[in-house]
């Protein structure tokens, strides 16, 4: 754990995990960035609006008999509502995501090299033909390369498991809070991919940019999260 003092209000800022670099004033919503020892101010985070989400940063659960804690929160929108993405470190120091989408929840983490090239620039080539139709784009760099528009095949495999390509979406982050491994400001745009297995798997391919993320894990019931530390709802 490390604290800092805000660069705009000198409040504390609290840093509870090492793999967090990115964090929202809990006071004055200043959005700031660690630099081992100091903190660079990057703007202020509009105020996140009240959800029915049971979760709150602080919220500890079970993943497979792994313990992790919820350490902060990013809101997603897109054109037909919103999702939470979860920021969670593990006991053993491992950083995961737990998305939560109208009742549904799925752990995920980040693979490093899930996709061999010729997939990863499919998948490229197959975003390059969203973003043509969706933004009007005749084209788009991804990793450095001028992409052809060319269709994804229908399925990827991520850590030897089959996956059903079932959406593709714009998305743009609306709101944070608490901790973040990388900077979530209002306003940072990405297209997701949605993978789904045939046995609850569950995968998805974010393009930043140029950067290419790649996560796997499984859709999980409610009750197996065993959750703790749940924020106060009225009749939950």
């Amino acid at each position: 754990m490390k604290k800092y003092s805000c660069p705009s209000c000198g409040a504390e800022v609290v840093f509870k995990s090492n793999l967090s670099v990115y964090a929202v004033c809990p006071y004055c919503s200043t959005t700031v960035v660690r630099h081992d020892v100091d903190l660079e101010k990057i703007g202020t985070m509009a105020a996140l609006s009240d959800d029915m989400s049971p979760l709150q940063v602080g919220t500890e659960a079970y993943y497979r008999g792994t313990h992790f804690t919820l350490i902060g929160r990013m809101k997603v929108g897109w054109k037909e509502g919103a999702w939470n993405e979860w920021f969670m470190i593990t006991d053993d120091g491992h950083k995961g995501w737990l998305a939560e989408a109208q009742g549904f929840y799925a752990v995920c983490f980040e693979v490093e090299n899930a996709l061999e090239p010729e997939m990863a620039e499919r998948v490229a080539e197959r975003v390059a033909e969203f973003l043509k139709t969706t933004d009007k784009r005749v084209s788009r760099q991804v990793s450095g390369k001028e992409l052809t528009h060319q269709k994804l095949g229908s399925y990827l495999t991520l850590n030897k498991q089959k996956l059903r390509v079932v959406d593709i979406k714009n998305a743009m982050c609306i709101g944070s809070e608490g901790e973040m491994p990388f900077a979530a400001p209002w306003g940072r745009k990405t297209v997701s991919i949605d993978l789904l297995g045939s046995d609850g798997e569950f995968g998805c391919v974010e393009i930043f940019g140029q950067e290419m993320r790649v996560f796997a894990g499984h859709y999980v019931d409610w009750a197996d999260l065993r959750c703790k530390r749940l924020r106060e709802l009225e009749d939950w």
